[in-house]
């Protein structure tokens, strides 16, 4: 297991102390589901373990979650902006975002197109981006062939490969 950032505190939600969350890894409803711990770091840095209450999703990226103990806006103004992580062992075919930072990305003709330098979040799904000008849609099967954590690479499909040209 490892700790990962799963979110961000973007804001609150309603009256009664839950927490507006962009989420920054896969399966949301499983690793915000109620009963589980996250941590957050309070003012002085040092992380907390908080309990999940309850879940109300918005959409793919958005969800509004309560922590134990904290019942009204009041309460937690100071968790706005703060990163949320949690002890977690990624599902067989899901990838954390910094999983992906920092990887090669070989076509399917297996040229190195160079390294993930960040992944950009857009309606329909998310991107890795390339240098400056490249953009890969990330979805499985269809433009991503494979990715390998132990050799830090990503390997595109015949599409991938197309849609890069």
């Amino acid at each position: 297991m490892a700790k990962k950032q799963i979110g961000k505190i973007v804001n609150f939600f309603g009256l009664k102390g839950q927490l507006k969350v962009s989420v920054t890894s896969s399966s949301a409803s499983e690793r915000f589901k109620p009963g589980k711990t996250i941590l957050i770091a309070d003012a002085t840095g040092q992380e907390k373990e908080y309990k999940i209450t309850s879940l109300m999703i918005k959409n793919d990226r958005i969800l509004a979650i309560g922590i134990e103990g904290y019942d009204d806006i009041n309460q937690i103004q100071s968790f706005i902006g703060k990163e949320i992580y949690q002890n977690v062992r990624a599902p067989k075919g899901a990838y954390f975002y910094d999983d992906l930072i920092g990887m090669n990305v070989i076509d399917a003709t297996g040229k190195d197109l160079g390294v993930v330098d960040h992944i950009e979040k857009m309606p329909a799904c998310e991107y890795l981006v390339i240098g400056k000008t490249l953009y890969i849609p990330f979805l499985q099967e269809k433009f991503i062939a494979s990715v390998d954590k132990k050799t830090k690479k990503i390997t595109l499909t015949q599409l991938g490969t197309e849609a890069t040209k």
